[in-house]
């Protein structure tokens, strides 16, 4: 169940059966959107990263149609001798019901926000906000999209 979506999903959508982010990636985040589980279950490992994202200058959404029973904690059931739960700064985290199905509608809305926010940015004579060499390397229908 944990990893069924990314080993059927990602090779078809981008090659590889595995996330591509690594750890060190989250020190040069300032938002970290977590969609479809429960931050606050996740990964013992990943626990520590999210809570130093969290209570930095960082931001933590997670979008989920399943009311966690944890929701707004990192619990550490792993630590050693005792069961430990990190509460998590209620301004640096952002927990959102979504209903099932509804995170395509979410992550369409996000991208459309971003695209909006790129034209803006080149309107006002800044640089944008969108990787344009990134998005030519590694993606196709971006101008349908945006159009």
């Amino acid at each position: 169940m944990c990893h069924e979506a990314t080993s059927v999903g990602l090779p078809e959508s981008i090659g590889v059966g595995k996330g591509t982010v690594t750890l060190e990636d989250f020190d040069h985040c300032d938002a970290l959107f977590c969609i479809g589980h429960n931050p606050g279950t996740n990964h013992p490992r990943m626990l520590t990263t999210l809570r130093e994202v969290s209570s930095e200058a960082g931001r933590l959404s997670s979008f989920n149609p399943l009311r966690e029973r944890r929701a707004g904690a990192l619990h550490l059931a792993a630590a050693p001798r005792r069961d430990v739960t990190l509460k998590l700064d209620a301004d640096r985290l952002y927990l959102y019901l979504v209903k099932v199905g509804g995170d395509i509608a979410l992550l369409k809305g996000m991208m459309k926000t971003v695209v909006a926010l790129d034209a803006k940015s080149l309107a006002e004579g800044g640089p944008g906000v969108l990787d344009r060499e990134f998005i030519a390397q590694h993606t196709t229908g971006i101008d349908e999209f945006a159009g």
